[in-house]
């Protein structure tokens, strides 16, 4: 008797994994994602041996994580639950907003199909993993992001950034697809939240090993301008330098990701 009872558990608990019932519900469908096609990038910040950098073809979300979907998330990794998760991977700001670990709350309904925020780049990667993908390099979100943009009145790509950078946060932070779609399919890489990036802290590729943060850091504060694709892309000075302002664990209000993979 114990045997087969035993077998049915086994029956069972396969059942849940492979079709993702957990509690008599399913996990959301299956994100989106777009295919964006390798090529050499060249980095915004380099050093006079930089060469370019060869990336393969790779997979993007075409928006931002939501609020619904690291809800999801959460309740099945309980160890990212607002009052569980360690403090070094995540400040006390985590999903301060959210009513409780497992509810984003019937206040903030509208928030739902919104960008997570005030996540840290520990539990962004984590999401990441969980979903079986990461989280891209600065390199991959660079060239997605420089795509055209199109179902918007700015012609050109930098004069929609600049001015969504001199508007102040949102009280409520609208839903994904609110902003532009670009010519790859992505939706929002500009406009709408700050994204994390695998390799946030590290933005000069040098092509020497040797290089490492405190050397960047120095270029960037001092003689960065030599050394830069566009002097006159104050969006890209911006943005870069804000990715030098994080660390691994903060959370902050306008600040979310979105995850890439790889192709076979």
């Amino acid at each position: 008797m114990m045997i087969r009872n035993s077998a049915i558990l086994i029956i069972l608990f396969s059942f849940t994994f492979s079709t993702g019932f957990v509690g008599g519900e399913r996990n959301y469908a299956e994100k989106k994602m777009v295919r964006i096609p390798g090529g050499n990038f060249t980095p915004f910040f380099r050093l006079p041996n930089s060469q370019p950098i060869h990336l393969k073809p790779f997979l993007m979300d075409e928006t931002a994580v939501t609020n619904q979907e690291f809800l999801e998330f959460v309740k099945a990794n309980p160890q990212w639950r607002r009052s569980r998760v360690n403090r070094l991977f995540a400040d006390s700001n985590y999903l301060k907003y959210w009513e409780s670990d497992l509810s984003v709350g019937e206040k903030n309904k509208v928030l739902y199909n919104s960008p997570v925020v005030y996540v840290s780049w520990f539990a962004a990667r984590a999401y990441a993993k969980w979903r079986g993908k990461r989280l891209p390099s600065v390199a991959e979100w660079e060239m997605a992001g420089e795509a055209r943009p199109l179902n918007t009145k700015y012609k050109k790509l930098t004069d929609l950034i600049l001015a969504w950078y001199q508007k102040p946060n949102p009280k409520v932070l609208p839903p994904v697809k609110s902003t532009y779609k670009n010519a790859y399919g992505l939706y929002d890489m500009h406009g709408l939240v700050w994204e994390w990036t695998f390799d946030f802290n590290s933005f000069i590729k040098s092509g020497d090993s040797r290089a490492n943060t405190q050397d960047e850091l120095q270029l960037f504060c001092a003689s960065s301008s030599l050394y830069v694709k566009d002097k006159d892309d104050y969006a890209s000075f911006l943005r870069y330098s804000y990715r030098g302002s994080l660390k691994g664990n903060f959370c902050i209000g306008n600040l979310g990701f979105r995850c890439a993979k790889d192709l076979k």
